[in-house]
């Protein structure tokens, strides 16, 4: 039984989500037509007519011992573009980092064996930032590669990045796109764009679903668990090191505790499908490490 103070603030949390919550975000944008207009909006020179997959937490894992990489939105669309949306609330002081690791795995799905370099698809990174990710205190930043000691030449390499400051009231960006972006920011914004009253029906839609509040609360019970004990350790006089031990065990779990889990799942009565998608939401696992274990407790 949950503790009933965390349980209440699990509740608050999802009350007061908006779209700037990564996992409302993700909801929303699984709506094609919502992702078509944002991708309209924040590249408008591309002319997109429309998308043709979207899907939320896409995995991309190069080989069996690569770090594992779930995109938040992952969309294609009738040109052969293809795009990863983020939402980052929080500055953990990684992104070019990330930025470079999301474009690798986009990169190895652009290509195709025995396709000529030059005929691959573009790629686009968007993040949507709940802070100045570069301190410079813009509300859009444009990455691109250059040539050194070549600053107008185009290096072609169809890689681009874009990174928004939502919080930024410069409004530097195009109008429809600045509507967009209020929204996310929780700002005011005015009833007389279409897509804008689409968006927050959307958004509405998605925290009256059933399924999608309880999955977030099973979410941030098991997140809120791990801070608490984390906190428990450290009131303990446990050294940092130790604390972070912790927290990775918690996070990751030990194989034994996994296949147990799962062997309890079983005796419930939850079916295949049901176990995986669990284990891959509340032990940050792939789909494949989740099958592992699985077929673990089967044995």
């Amino acid at each position: 039984m949950p503790n009933q103070k965390l349980l209440a603030q699990a509740r608050r949390s999802w009350e007061e989500a908006g779209l700037a919550n990564d996992f409302v975000f993700n909801k929303v944008m699984l709506d094609k037509r919502i992702t078509l207009e944002v991708l309209r909006r924040v590249l408008p020179t591309l002319h997109i007519k429309r998308v043709k997959q979207v899907v939320s937490q896409q995995e991309f894992t190069s080989s069996h011992d690569a770090k594992g990489v779930r995109l938040d939105i992952y969309v294609e669309d009738d040109q052969h573009n293809r795009f990863d949306i983020e939402m980052q609330v929080v500055d953990k002081h990684n992104l070019p980092q990330r930025i470079r690791f999301y474009h690798a795995n986009l990169a190895m799905d652009c290509y195709e064996k025995g396709q000529n370099y030059a005929t691959a698809d573009n790629s686009y990174v968007i993040f949507f930032c709940c802070f100045d990710p570069f301190g410079f205190g813009d509300q859009e930043y444009q990455i691109e590669r250059r040539i050194k000691d070549h600053p107008d030449a185009v290096y072609a390499d169809g890689e681009q990045t874009l990174v928004f400051d939502v919080t930024s009231l410069r409004q530097e960006v195009n109008p429809k796109l600045q509507q967009f972006l209020d929204v996310i920011a929780n700002r005011q914004v005015g009833d007389d764009d279409d897509f804008i009253v689409q968006l927050e029906k959307r958004i509405t839609f998605v925290k009256q679903n059933r399924k999608w509040r309880r999955e977030y609360m099973q979410r941030s019970l098991y997140e809120m668990d791990i801070e608490n004990s984390i906190a428990l350790a450290k009131e303990q006089g446990l050294s940092q090191g130790k604390a972070a031990g912790i927290k990775e065990g918690l996070s990751q779990g030990k194989d034994e505790e996994r296949v147990a889990m799962v062997r309890g799942l079983l005796d419930i009565g939850q079916q295949h499908d049901q176990i995986i998608n669990f284990l891959v939401k509340t032990r940050n696992l792939t789909t494949k490490q989740a099958e592992s274990y699985y077929q673990a407790a089967i044995k």
